[in-house]
């Protein structure tokens, strides 16, 4: 069946005689089982109401045939996480049709076969989608290194398990009621630059678009429209890479548990702050995403009468996108190998704000050589002060990405950022103070002991309050007086102990605490389990252990 430009379709025919591909430009594959199951009750209602289903508008572009085959081809413009959702779940109920010949003439109809499917993403995904419909006992879970594959993959297992509930006759049902009762609305666009620009239209218009999806698809239209496609390839490439990076980004993050935070709005943000002279009349360090956005695109409808410069800029605003990303994901990787890079990646956490310079300085390999500093100013600044500026960092990020400032210019920068907010003398005074409750508690007190924790032990770490919180005795037996509440969450009356055994000590005074302090893998903590087993343990001891730690973390977190 040949789409013509504008009509109504039912899904079964759509597949009929037709074949689909997913373009380059497209996003991938990206709908949760929260959409999938949304697609799931919408049928199952439609069925029970004995009502068609329509499931909104499809935009395509027809492509000339390859070789001998009799199938239209068409470019998927929109719709492309509907059309793949239907066709897995379709392939999956198919796949339950008990009669082997009826089974065979419906996949020849509406899937296609393993080398040639009815509907195909580019690249590996493409593969991945053949292999999930033809060859899935061999998918090896562990190995599914990209977000578009385990969303497939997590489609099929969904509507697996719903399939796996119905009777042969109510299999039937619903492919008959996918084929020949879903509607779709069709678009045929004739052009490339009709079909860039419809994609770009119709997901710009307030649509659920990802930030990434955005950008590359203004790009494309820019250069389609006013660089007669020059920079296409180039665009699909390099994207092609941002996205692999930003997937690769999100598969370390979660086996490593850190950049909790982290989306694609995030590396898209982080690489524009840090890039200052590609956006010389509108950056600003406070922009959001779609700020962001609409920054890109104001420079491209300056220029897109000046071809030379919007090829020119596009051009650097691709390749330092593309370095930008793939270095991060570089840096992620190798925060699980590179031993230096355990404790302030893992264990501490640096601030997100600090990612840009820290890519940037990755990029350039400076970073191992100021990792130190900013340790300090993550502990000083951003941990124990507990605020967030950004525009000294944004600024050095851009300064370092357009001009290569040797490892001392960027270290004499680093420290006097910090000196603007934490000196030696605030950072004292900070440390001195009531701290409990500080995201660098932990780790300061983990430093001080000079032990050695995998990430595992040190995450089950909780502060602990030598003199309790809630004492069930008289503290000022103690020497402490009315300013208890003050003073027993100053540094010095705090250790770090295991969950399990912190759980057992409650509200006890230090000498019932001796057994449990013992028992922990904390060389401090059983260090204070001797000196409170000695005797006569009092605040003046906890006063002394907090100077002896403020010491400690004045050499150890210097600016140097």
């Amino acid at each position: 069946m040949s789409i013509t430009k504008s009509q109504k379709e039912k899904i079964g025919s759509i597949f009929n005689g037709n074949r689909f591909i997913i373009p380059a430009y497209q996003r991938k594959y990206s709908w949760t089982d929260t959409e999938r199951k949304a697609l799931w009750q919408d049928i199952e209602e439609s069925i029970k109401d004995n009502m068609n289903h329509f499931i909104g508008t499809l935009s395509f572009k027809e492509n000339k045939a390859v070789g001998l085959s009799t199938d239209t081809l068409y470019e998927i413009i929109d719709g492309q996480q509907r059309i793949t959702s239907l066709f897995i779940l379709l392939k999956v109920l198919i796949d339950k049709i008990q009669d082997e010949a009826t089974k065979k003439s419906q996949i020849d109809a509406f899937i296609g076969s393993k080398d040639n499917l009815k509907l195909q993403p580019q690249g590996v995904d493409g593969e991945f989608l053949s292999k999930l419909f033809f060859d899935f006992e061999n998918i090896q879970v562990a190995e599914i290194n990209k977000r578009s594959h385990n969303f497939m993959y997590s489609a099929k297992l969904l509507f697996s398990a719903f399939v796996n509930a119905l009777k042969p006759n109510e299999i039937e049902d619903r492919i008959i009621f996918i084929r020949d009762r879903i509607e779709v609305l069709v678009f045929n666009v004739e052009s490339q630059a009709q079909a860039v620009k419809m994609f770009s239209i119709i997901n710009d218009r307030g649509l659920p678009l990802r930030i990434l999806d955005k950008t590359k698809s203004i790009l494309m239209l820019y250069s389609t429209v006013h660089l007669g496609e020059q920079l296409n390839s180039q665009i699909n490439d390099d994207f092609e890479k941002i996205f692999d990076s930003y997937d690769d980004i999100l598969v370390s993050r979660d086996k490593l548990g850190i950049l909790g935070r982290l989306e694609e709005n995030t590396i898209f943000t982080q690489h524009y702050y840090s890039a200052k002279r590609l956006f010389p009349g509108t950056w600003n360090n406070k922009d959001g995403a779609e700020t962001i956005f609409k920054n890109l695109k104001t420079r491209c409808e300056e220029l897109k009468n000046i071809p030379n410069e919007l090829k020119e800029f596009i051009n650097n605003y691709l390749l330092d996108f593309r370095n930008f990303a793939v270095s991060y994901s570089n840096l992620v990787k190798e925060i699980e190998t590179n031993s230096i890079y355990q404790k302030p990646f893992r264990y501490l956490e640096f601030t997100a704000t600090l990612y840009p310079l820290i890519v940037r300085l990755y990029m350039q390999k400076k970073l191992n050589s100021l990792l130190p500093l900013l340790e300090a100013i993550e502990v000083r600044v951003y941990k124990l002060r507990g605020t967030n500026p950004i525009a000294d960092i944004y600024w050095l990020s851009s300064v370092i990405s357009e001009s290569e400032l040797t490892v001392d210019e960027i270290k004499k920068h680093l420290i006097n950022y910090s000196e603007k907010f934490v000196s030696n003398h605030v950072f004292r005074t900070y440390l001195d103070s009531e701290i409990y409750g500080n995201g660098s508690v932990k780790y300061i007190i983990s430093e001080f002991t000079k032990d050695i924790f995998d990430i595992e032990t040190y995450n089950d770490f909780q502060v602990e309050h030598i003199f309790s919180r809630e004492p069930n005795y008289d503290v000022s037996s103690y020497g402490f007086a009315e300013d208890y509440d003050y003073e027993k969450n100053r540094l010095g009356n705090l250790g770090i102990l295991e969950s399990s055994l912190n759980k057992g000590l409650g509200n006890l005074p230090p000498i019932n605490k001796v057994s449990g302090y013992l028992n922990s893998v904390v060389s401090d903590t059983r260090n204070l389990a001797g000196e409170i087993q000695k005797g006569n343990f009092r605040k003046e001891n906890v006063d002394e252990r907090r100077k002896l730690i403020i010491d400690f973390c004045i050499e150890r977190f210097k600016l140097s």
